[in-house]
């Protein structure tokens, strides 16, 4: 494989860039593996406040939040020139944990990463990285390498803030009643509870709970 063939395929495989962790422009040597990942594994989860009614067994689940995206990578570093330009697998290590894991004296913090393979995309940092030699020459030097790393991602604290809070149970909201619609059900939608049907009406001075006005607009109020 010539040098112009190497880069073309360069580009396509798996990108670590480093940003800036305020403003998300490259920042720093990006780090490009020789080859694609042998494993992506993705990991997303929801979390829920659980209640239980006294004298009840079954648990009301109450969303709370969806949790950072978790994913973890392995990747093959290989330092014999079979397959790619000799690049030392110690400088190829050295480079990704450059990228990764060290101290940016500048923000006093390791990067803020862009992680890119294919079609997916990443802002994160690296919570753990392995480094697993598996050959060397005869000198002890390592010829390849196999890296496991995880990452977390991050969202812009501003844009957490505001979708927490658009979408949270313990601020007002105001809901149109549709056609149809009645006081337990809303108050089931929306704190996972039809209980607090009354508290709702009594906010709204509702008298008739079963039969609600069209479009008529309600007040849904945290619940203490």
């Amino acid at each position: 494989m010539d040098a112009g063939e190497f880069g073309k395929k360069l580009l396509l495989n798996l990108k670590i860039i480093p940003i800036h962790p305020k403003y998300y422009f490259p920042l720093g040597l990006p780090f490009l593996t020789m080859f694609n990942p042998e494993t992506l594994v993705i990991d997303e989860g929801v979390e829920y406040n659980r209640s239980c009614a006294p004298g009840q067994t079954n648990n009301k689940l109450r969303f709370k939040r969806i949790t950072s995206r978790k994913f973890s990578l392995s990747f093959v570093l290989d330092g014999t020139g079979v397959n790619a330009p000799k690049i030392p697998v110690t400088l190829q290590v050295l480079l990704f944990r450059e990228a990764t894991t060290l101290m940016n004296g500048v923000f006093h913090q390791s990067n803020c990463l862009l992680v890119q393979w294919g079609t997916f995309i990443c802002r994160c940092k690296i919570t753990t990285s392995k480094v697993e030699y598996t050959l060397f020459d005869e000198f002890g030097l390592p010829l390849r390498a196999k890296i496991t790393a995880n990452f977390e991602e991050f969202v812009d604290d501003t844009f957490s803030k505001i979708t927490s809070m658009l979408s949270s149970p313990d601020l007002t909201h105001l809901h149109t009643v549709k056609r149809g619609e009645i006081l337990p059900l809303l108050t089931e939608r929306t704190y996972s509870d039809q209980r607090y049907y009354l508290q709702v009406a009594r906010a709204n001075r509702i008298k008739n709970f079963r039969k609600l006005p069209d479009e008529s607009e309600l007040k849904l109020p945290p619940i203490v």
